[in-house]
């Protein structure tokens, strides 16, 4: 079994040569520069903090394999790291999107196992698509935060906090905030399935335009019923749903593609801190159920994989 692990600006590969053991070697390394601007041209103006927004950044918050030397990867809701409006987490209206990749292995001539970091492979990385994340609906915007690029039928979504509907709970579907965190293919190869920390929320997303195509409505106590802009806030005010930025972290899909896995990255408010919520989703008729998991070790989980149909290895 061979995996590949995407972080902020480095690429490395893995191989897992036994199941059993999970004995890991790291064979290759490849970097892109997190300062790079990504292929979505019309999104390169300023965002509010300044920062150009097509920023390629941290691609780490999911990625998926997608078939050959292709994989998928989420750079998360859009650089915060530069403080301007603590009133929304200084949060902006960069544009969520799939950052497809080449991530093509080669032998290494210059190997030589005698010598201390010399890896067998060499990994090149490169940008192929820039998929921006949009709905065929209108969307609930906070005051300045609707994205300039919308159109009649182009709604996108976006990283700023206060694009919500505040008379309804998180789980509004018409919600314009998206924090993408898991990303998965479905069977088909011709949607991706991808979990939003904010709802939290599991949108189906058509890959090649980025349109949204169905939303799967999880249990209402997943939702918390006072949604704020400002994180402490909205923990102060609420004593069930989800914790606010540990929503819907991991997602795993089943061999067979008839079913996900999402799994949250901490607690419900209402649950005691031991124990994560894993909700199965049925992709047909989008029935769910609920299962508790029991942390042994750490503070949360950051994603979720199949084996197969019915065990999962989760990190």
């Amino acid at each position: 079994m061979t995996m590949k692990y995407l972080l902020p600006g480095l690429l490395s590969a893995c191989i897992i040569s036994s199941l059993a053991h999970a004995d890991v070697q790291l064979i290759a390394m490849g970097e892109i520069n997190a300062a790079y601007q990504d292929l979505s041209v019309k999104t390169s103006g300023a965002l509010e903090n300044g920062v150009a927004g097509n920023i390629l950044g941290g691609l780490g918050s999911g990625l998926a394999y997608a078939g050959g030397n292709t994989f998928l990867a989420l750079p998360d809701r859009g650089p915060n790291a530069v403080s301007y409006n603590a009133d929304i987490d200084d949060t902006t209206s960069y544009i969520p999107r799939i950052q497809t990749l080449n991530l093509a292995l080669a032998a290494n001539p210059d190997y030589d196992a005698s010598v201390t970091g010399s890896m067998p492979y060499i990994l090149s990385p490169f940008l192929l698509r820039t998929t921006l994340l949009f709905s065929g609906k209108p969307l609930a915007y906070g005051t300045n935060g609707t994205p300039s690029l919308n159109t009649a039928n182009y709604f996108y979504f976006s990283g700023r906090a206060d694009n919500f509907n505040a008379a309804n709970s998180s789980t509004f579907p018409l919600n314009a905030r998206l924090d993408p965190e898991a990303i998965r293919v479905a069977n088909d190869g011709k949607s991706v399935f991808i979990t939003d920390e904010y709802g939290p929320y599991v949108y189906q997303f058509n890959r090649v335009t980025g349109k949204r195509i169905k939303t799967f409505k999880l249990p209402a106590h997943f939702a918390v019923a006072k949604p704020t802009a400002q994180e402490d806030t909205e923990i102060a005010g609420n004593t069930s749903g989800r914790t606010t930025n540990k929503g819907m972290e991991g997602l795993a899909i089943t061999p067979d593609g008839s079913m996900l896995v999402g799994m949250m990255q901490a607690n419900l408010l209402q649950d005691t801190k031991k124990y994560l919520r894993i909700v199965t989703i049925d992709i047909a008729t989008g029935a769910t159920k609920e299962y508790g998991y029991l942390l042994t070790d750490g503070s949360g989980v950051s994603e979720i994989v199949a084996i197969n149909n019915h065990e999962f290895f989760s990190r």
